[in-house]
C-alpha cells in the first residue's frame, strides 16, 4: 500500500510539471534538467555587490555603535533587478527554500573567509510573531540554514534574539533616528549560549543598517566576544 501511495505521488509532481511547468522566477523561462527555481544563465549574471564596494564601506554603513569582525554581502538590490525578484519570492511568494539554496552558493564562494572567522553560532534576524504566524516562516532563517552547508558545525540560534514589538519605521527617518527606535524593538534571552562566542548575525537585505546595528550591539552587551554579518542582498548608494 505504501508503495502505490508513492507511485500515485510520483504520478501527480510527474504530471504538475507537464501541466504547469516549472520556471525561473527572475526570467520566467522554462528551467531546464537540474535547475531549480533560478535558471542557470540567471544565476550567472546576477547583480554582485561590487568588488570595490570594499569591507570598509560596509562597515561604515554599522558604525554608529557595532563594530563587526567580518561583513559579508553577495547580491546588489534596486527595485528593478534581478534581485528584488529573488527577495519577492522568498518574502511574499511562499518560496523560502530559495533562500536556503542561493545563500548554499554564495557561502561555497566565500567558504575560506568564513573558515578563517571561526564562527560559533548563526543568529537569524528574527521576525514579531505576528508576522511569523501570518508568512509561516522567517526568510532569514533560510538564508542561515544555507551557511550551515559550509559552516556544519554552527548551530542556527532562534532563541536568543527575539523581537518583542512589532513597530512601523518611518521609511523617510534618518538613519540615527531609526537605530534610536529599533532599539526599542528587540531584546535577548539564554544569554549563555552565545557568552564569549562569535556570533554570525544573519539577515535577508540592507538598507539603512539599522536593524543590523541595534541588533549587534544586542549581541555584544550581553556577552557575545565578536559579532559579524552576513547579507544576502543590500542596497548599495
Amino acid at each position: 500500500m505504501k508503495n502505490l501511495f508513492k507511485s500515485i505521488g510520483s504520478f501527480s509532481a510527474c504530471l504538475s510539471d507537464v501541466l504547469y511547468p516549472p520556471h525561473c522566477i527572475v526570467c520566467e523561462s522554462g528551467l531546464k534538467q537540474g535547475e531549480t527555481d533560478v535558471c542557470a544563465a540567471c544565476l550567472s549574471t546576477l547583480p554582485l555587490v561590487n568588488e570595490d564596494y570594499s569591507p570598509e564601506s560596509l562597515y561604515i554603513r554599522l558604525s554608529i555603535e557595532l563594530r563587526p569582525s567580518f561583513v559579508w554581502a553577495f547580491l546588489s538590490f534596486d527595485a528593478r533587478n534581478k534581485t528584488q525578484k529573488i527577495l519577492h519570492a522568498i518574502k511574499y511568494g511562499d518560496s523560502p527554500d530559495i533562500a536556503t539554496r542561493i545563500a548554499a552558493i554564495w557561502a561555497d564562494r566565500i567558504k575560506a573567509s568564513l573558515l578563517e572567522a571561526n564562527i560559533d553560532v548563526i543568529i537569524p534576524i528574527p521576525l514579531h510573531q505576528s508576522k511569523m504566524r501570518k508568512r509561516g516562516y522567517n526568510q532569514a532563517t533560510k538564508i542561515a540554514q544555507g551557511f550551515t552547508t559550509v559552516l556544519e558545525s554552527c548551530p542556527v540560534e532562534e532563541q536568543v534574539l527575539y523581537r518583542k514589538r512589532n513597530l512601523f519605521i518611518q521609511a523617510k527617518s534618518t538613519r540615527a533616528k531609526r537605530f534610536q527606535n529599533v532599539k526599542e524593538v528587540y531584546a535577548i534571552k539564554n544569554i549563555d549560549r552565545i557568552q564569549g562566542k562569535h556570533v554570525l548575525l544573519i539577515d535577508d537585505v540592507l538598507t539603512t543598517g539599522a536593524t543590523l546595528e541595534a541588533c549587534g550591539v544586542l549581541l555584544k552587551k550581553a556577552g557575545a566576544a565578536k559579532v559579524s554579518v552576513g547579507l544576502l542582498a543590500m542596497v548599495v548608494d
